[in-house]
């Protein structure tokens, strides 16, 4: 490994520091959508701007840095998956959705929200090969293109895993 003087190290620091204010938020959600667990994703979230800042060099290569970190949160998740077994995947603990409308009756909002639960647990059912393009496409609104380069895979496959979860879930909402 190359040796890295203090002047380099410190812009390093401050491009992670920059990355965090602005991507940080959407970062930190992605990793909550995918662990259900706060003490999981804050986990999560660290060691991915710890990986970031070691590959900074990548990171400022990178014609997405964006893309670079989602890459870099969802292979760390893949990796701690598949090291630990034991990962459960429980409902996520997030209250369920306060914004619906007054006028609405309870019996509606009622509806309204387990449909919204039942589409939860239709998207934590899917393979992850599916799942994560639709929680980056629906959740974090990252286009086709956005969600190929974190992925690594073409856009094609994106758009066909997109339409393969939708289909899915829409004969899940119909039985």
């Amino acid at each position: 490994m190359a040796a890295i003087d203090i002047t380099e190290l410190n812009d390093y620091r401050e491009k992670t520091a920059e990355l965090i204010d602005e991507y940080g938020g959407v970062v930190y959600k992605f990793c909550r959508r995918i662990t259900f667990s706060k003490e999981e994703a804050d986990d999560l979230f660290q060691e991915t701007f710890l990986k970031v800042f070691e590959g900074m060099p990548k990171c400022l290569k990178s014609d997405s840095p964006k893309g670079f970190i989602f890459s870099v949160a969802s292979f760390t998740w893949k990796d701690w998956k598949r090291k630990y077994a034991r990962r459960s995947r429980l409902a996520p603990g997030e209250p369920l959705i306060d914004s619906i409308a007054d006028e609405k009756t309870a019996t509606e909002a009622a509806q309204d929200q387990d449909e919204i639960l039942t589409v939860r647990a239709l998207v934590n059912s899917l393979p992850d090969k599916l799942k994560l393009p639709v929680i980056l496409f629906y959740t974090l609104d990252m286009s086709v293109p956005e969600i190929a380069v974190t992925l690594k895979i073409p856009e094609g496959t994106v758009k066909s895993r997109l339409f393969n979860a939708r289909k899915i879930i829409e004969r899940g909402l119909t039985e």
